[in-house]
């Protein structure tokens, strides 16, 4: 597989900030989201940091240590492929958190499911 330069978004929500990582989370990475999390960690109070892993595709041992310094400061991480989970884990030493326990649903929710309203959906309708 191969290995992307890091991409990241991130999401706040009531309770949660999370960042939603995609690629090589090499040193630069990791030292922009370092910066990224001090800037923000000021401004987002109580809530709870929440690191997805889902996409990401490689980790080097800068990228490992801020992992583990988040995961040490309480930080959730969440991983949906087998690949990433067993990554995660090999970082981690133990299994990150599945969907449903780490930021896409309860309390940690950073997002809002898409809904269509009413009228978008007759509108949808009619398109031949």
């Amino acid at each position: 597989m191969k290995n992307y330069e890091l991409q990241y978004y991130m999401h706040y929500g009531p309770t949660a900030f999370r960042f939603e990582l995609a690629g090589n989370l090499n040193h630069e990475g990791a030292d922009q989201l370092d910066q990224e999390w001090r800037a923000a960690s000021s401004a987002i109070g109580d809530r709870r940091l929440v690191i997805d892993m889902t996409f990401v595709t490689d980790v080097d041992e800068q990228g490992r240590a801020l992992i583990v310094r988040w995961h040490r400061q309480g930080a959730r991480f969440v991983a949906n492929s087998p690949r990433s989970r067993a990554l995660a884990e090999s970082i981690l030493g133990e299994p990150p958190a599945g969907p449903a326990a780490a930021g896409y649903a309860g309390a940690d929710r950073t997002w809002l499911p898409f809904q269509r309203s009413g009228a978008s959906s007759r509108a949808l309708a009619k398109v031949p």
